[in-house]
């Protein structure tokens, strides 16, 4: 009888902790060849997770709300919804976007939620690649730099972006350690353009006007000025080391992004329509 308590009473702790780990990590499945993953827009600070005592801290306001709009726009032009990973947790309990050892610090409730978000994560991938052959992980953010673009990062940083596209497409040890590596192989277009041309990302959020960097227009950030070229959920889940899924990071500025609802819409349809294009161009098929 004692042990038949005990199997009960454990199995009923397993039931709650996986609710709450349902809760901290939300994980939606979809149809698309698009992965949208979202680290640092949870605003969720349970009791029971201690709080991390280094690291970056601060939320990405309005991120969450942002994918869900890029999701239903997807939705609407090319019949089928993205993956998605999202972490409720407020960035001071759990950052996703690191490590192990620095996103939880050795809280158990956290380290449990850290490999949910990127298990979910690389299921979805799998499952993409399976399905599709091939596709796209957005890794979800936003920055206040003082230059307020769509900050598009590939893991190349931007010491780097300064140099000639001649320079940039002869690199191929930089091609290789870039979270598009598969993409760079497939796409018709030079690295260098894939990057920054009129058809990279930015060239097709700039048409629909939105300013990014990289893009033809903001070929590398000004002297001492901010860029995020990209950290851990692009590097674990992009191409860089294998597979055939690539990935973005997008960091989103607040003005006339994340700043209202309406700025927000704007955004997603403007790059679910640059999804699509970019789809057709650089992996060949189309959305659907």
């Amino acid at each position: 009888m004692r042990i038949l308590l005990f199997l009960f009473a454990f199995a009923t702790v397993l039931r709650a902790q996986t609710g709450e780990l349902e809760s901290f990590i939300e994980v939606r499945s979809g149809t698309l060849p698009v992965i949208l993953t979202v680290p640092h827009g949870g605003m969720l600070k349970p009791a029971n997770v201690l709080a991390r005592r280094y690291g970056v801290t601060g939320t990405d306001s309005n991120t969450i709300p942002l994918a869900e709009m890029i999701s239903e726009e997807l939705a609407a032009r090319y019949g089928g919804k993205p993956h998605a990973i999202i972490s409720r947790l407020h960035r001071s309990k759990l950052d996703p976007n690191r490590d192990l050892e620095e996103a939880a610090q050795g809280d158990p409730t956290a380290v449990a939620a850290w490999h949910r978000f990127h298990d979910s994560a690389q299921k979805a991938c799998d499952t993409v690649m399976k399905k599709s052959g091939m596709g796209l992980l957005l890794d979800i953010h936003g920055h206040r730099h003082l230059d307020q673009r769509v900050e598009l990062g590939y893991l190349v940083k931007a010491d780097l972006l300064k140099q000639s596209d001649a320079e940039l497409n002869a690199d191929t040890a930089l091609i290789a350690s870039t979270c598009i590596r598969d993409l760079d192989k497939r796409s018709p277009v030079s690295f260098a353009e894939l990057l920054r041309g009129p058809q990279s990302l930015g060239g097709l959020l700039e048409y629909r006007g939105f300013r990014c960097l990289p893009s033809p227009s903001k070929a590398n950030p000004a002297f001492l000025a901010g860029y995020f070229s990209g950290v851990y959920d692009v590097t674990a889940h992009g191409s860089r080391s294998g597979g055939t899924v690539s990935a973005i990071q997008v960091e989103c500025p607040w003005n006339n992004v994340r700043d209202t609802p309406e700025n927000q819409r704007r955004f997603a349809v403007a790059l679910a329509e640059s999804l699509g294009v970019y789809f057709e161009v650089h992996f060949g098929r189309k959305l659907k």
